[in-house]
């Protein structure tokens, strides 16, 4: 069984990919999770006590699937995808709910070591999508957290900091972009495939 966790910035295919890698295995057996954005009119302290909440709450019932996996029973599933996940609040908490960094460093830390295990997990897998600041900027709808240049800019450098402190370790990161345009789905579902 593989956990393979989906970070990066609103627009950059995280939904696409995802829906490749569950046609390419015919929907069988694989589960998707979803981190949204926290409920609106918590102090930063609650909004931060909740979003680790959950995803404790994550990483139990991956555990859990996982515990059962190798049973004889195959209901459950070999796959279970994390679109966005903890390293996300890591770049979203300090961009916009200017939670300190070494704050949001610590709990990323603890959470991986000691609640995710990271560190006695092989089957726990990270990509993150990037591209370039002024294409990541050409493909904002109005819906995302950052809305300028500066902003993205910042947002793309987070989420490699988060990604290169991860202790997960098979993780890797993936540019969308080449030049002003996507790079075509196929070619990325590839490259995610040979690395899982």
């Amino acid at each position: 069984m593989k956990l393979v966790i989906c970070e990066g910035g609103d627009a950059l295919g995280k939904n696409s990919l995802i829906k490749g890698l569950c046609e390419h295995y015919n929907y069988d057996n694989v589960a998707i999770r979803h981190f949204g954005k926290p409920p609106k009119g918590m102090s930063k302290p609650e909004t931060l006590a909740f979003q680790f909440q959950c995803f404790n709450q994550e990483a139990d019932l991956y555990k859990q699937i996982k515990e059962v996996s190798n049973t004889k029973y195959k209901y459950y599933e070999d796959i279970v995808i994390w679109n966005r996940g903890p390293l996300g609040e890591f770049v979203y908490g300090q961009m916009f709910r200017k939670v300190e960094a070494s704050i949001l460093k610590s709990l990323l830390d603890y959470y991986e070591k000691f609640t995710l295990n990271c560190l006695n997990d092989n089957d726990i897998y990270l990509i993150t999508l990037i591209a370039d600041p002024e294409f990541f900027l050409s493909k904002e709808d109005g819906h995302s957290f950052s809305k300028n240049l500066e902003e993205k800019t910042k947002e793309l450098s987070l989420f490699l900091e988060a990604h290169n402190f991860s202790l997960i370790k098979n993780k890797k990161i993936i540019k969308v972009n080449n030049n002003e345009k996507f790079r075509s789905k196929e070619e990325i579902l590839q490259e995610v495939l040979l690395f899982l």
